[in-house]
């Protein structure tokens, strides 16, 4: 048997310490694994209108995120009245993969235009290389609203719109929000237990749930292999924090690390991406700039082994 002295196990112990110490990039390999699964970042923290695009693009570049969501009606006014949407995204280098969408799912008589909405936005996405339609059902008013009063409507609706994405070769998933036709946990599991789930997937936004009153982490769970798409999003609490009660990841009471854990299980079989989103808000100065309040977000995913791009080589 060899012997070891003390003073030979120590040198030897010590050659990895010190390698961990002078390379902190290979510290974080050694304790966290690396996890193989992009994310990306919506633009409404730095604005919701067209021209907050570009300064959005060029920190979601510059942070490295893999790609990006913005609306459907802003790629329509860039590819309208500003000569392109394409030119954007190639000025700053992140590609577009979904758009987030309002159609109207409780008055029947407007099925007709917003079908013909729709459908434009779904063949300006995908002309830019665009893969998911995030569906929000709007239309209704949240003062004494009961979605069984409109359950035909709203379904029927809804499999239309959805059935329209997927003729047009995009995804189509469904995003529940505060303040719209499918917002608290009731709604939620309605929804997606009577849709043609062919054509209507599922894009939680973790942190809308949360605020709406449900807990994002079983619905998530139920409804795993319908989530093609989601927004990543914590949510503290209050309204004048500067972001809408919302926080930078990792802030918040969302249980982000188990929900991250579940998605992972659709770690390529999503059409869609994880999208880091924090909502802005005008009216309450935010603690944090945009490009802080992502970068704290962007670490934070950094930090559980989630890899983002290097722009500086």
């Amino acid at each position: 048997m060899n012997h070891i002295s003390r003073r030979d196990f120590v040198k030897m112990t010590a050659i990895p310490a010190a390698a961990t110490l002078a390379a902190p990039g290979l510290a974080h390999s050694l304790r966290v694994p690396q996890i193989d699964m992009p994310v990306g970042s919506t633009f409404i923290l730095w604005g919701y209108g067209a021209d907050d695009i570009e300064p959005a693009l060029r920190d979601i570049h510059r942070l490295g995120f893999h790609g990006f969501e913005t609306f459907g009606q802003v790629i329509q006014q860039w590819e309208e009245q500003r000569g392109g949407f394409g030119p954007v995204i190639e000025r700053h280098g992140v590609p577009i993969v979904s758009a987030f969408c309002t159609l109207d799912v409780i008055n029947p008589g407007r099925q007709k235009e917003q079908l013909a909405q729709l459908i434009k936005w779904c063949g300006m996405l995908k002309k830019n290389g665009g893969k998911l339609i995030e569906f929000c059902a709007g239309g209704a008013n949240r003062k004494n609203y009961d979605y069984r009063k409109h359950k035909k409507y709203l379904i029927d609706s809804m499999n239309t719109y959805a059935k329209a994405v997927t003729d047009a070769g995009l995804t189509c998933a469904l995003h529940p929000h505060t303040g719209t036709a499918i917002e608290t946990r009731d709604e939620t599991y309605f929804a997606l237990e009577q849709l043609d789930t062919d054509h209507m997937k599922f894009g939680p936004d973790v942190g809308q749930l949360q605020k709406g009153g449900a807990d994002p982490v079983p619905i998530v769970k139920d409804f795993l292999s319908l989530v093609h798409h989601v927004h990543l999003k914590d949510y503290k609490g209050g309204l004048d924090n500067g972001w809408l009660g919302y926080s930078p990841l990792g802030q918040g009471h969302v249980q982000l690390k188990e929900i991250l854990g579940m998605l992972r299980e659709r770690n390529g079989k999503m059409a869609g991406m994880i999208m880091f989103e924090l909502d802005s808000d005008n009216r309450h100065a935010a603690p944090l700039t945009a490009i802080q309040a992502a970068k704290a977000s962007r670490d934070y995913l950094t930090n559980l082994g989630y890899s983002f791009l290097d722009h500086k080589r």
